[in-house]
């Protein structure tokens, strides 16, 4: 399954990338309406903005799912000796999957975001049993998000390690962009120092569109490997 995931991965890499920049254009949008700030305590926001766009990309990267579920899909069995589809129509079949998991992606994040208002860790379960809705190859929400929890629980520890990593990923991106970029600002700060804290946003989200993929397709390869 990994394997599969990885062979689907780099040979369409570059349709994934792009599916990741649709399914996280809102991040890359706000990151780019971003203005340096001009004191510390407008860094301080900046750079809490940065991880608040991390915590967003997770309902982009459930979205991604069911664009890297689409070109899975497209593709022909190994047993079948019969060409792959072209960069082109993986891209186009992957984004129609990803237009559909929107609705139902949204759905499942809002029931994580409940679920997580109560503890942290009902937030997680959910997240792990709703992280293939995208993937869902049934219409309608209620049955994407039945679809999924039925899915996951039949491969959960696989499920679970995907998010884990996926997660994993994002916070690594904010921790080495942060110490890269977020220096001691001195005092007055000077405005290298601040326009470099802007610059910590969008490696952050440059970062995730090309991280994203990989986690994405793992999620996609248990789904479409399991039982209708």
């Amino acid at each position: 399954m990994v394997t599969l995931a990885l062979r689907t991965w780099l040979r369409y890499l570059v349709p994934l990338t792009l599916l990741a920049a649709i399914a996280l254009a809102p991040v890359i949008a706000i990151a780019l309406r971003m203005r340096a700030p001009v004191d510390p305590a407008g860094a301080r926001a900046v750079v809490a903005a940065g991880w608040g766009l991390i915590a967003i990309a997770a309902l982009g990267q459930l979205v991604l799912v069911g664009g890297a579920a689409g070109i899975l899909r497209a593709r022909p069995p190994q047993a079948l000796q019969v060409s792959q589809p072209s960069q082109l129509r993986a891209f186009g079949a992957g984004l129609v999957q990803l237009v559909r998991a929107v609705v139902p992606c949204l759905a499942a994040a809002a029931t994580i975001a409940i679920g997580g208002l109560a503890l942290v860790v009902p937030g997680l379960v959910l997240l792990v049993l709703l992280a293939l809705t995208g993937a869902s190859p049934v219409r309608g929400v209620p049955a994407a998000l039945a679809d999924s929890i039925a899915a996951a629980r039949t491969r959960l520890w696989a499920v679970a390690l995907a998010v884990a990593a996926m997660l994993a990923i994002d916070v690594a991106i904010g921790v080495a962009a942060q110490r890269a970029f977020v220096v001691p600002l001195s005092r007055p700060p000077a405005p290298a120092q601040l326009a470099q804290v802007r610059l910590f946003v969008r490696v952050v989200v440059i970062a995730l569109i090309v991280a994203s993929p990989l986690p994405a397709t793992v999620l996609a390869t248990i789904r479409t490997r399991a039982a209708p």
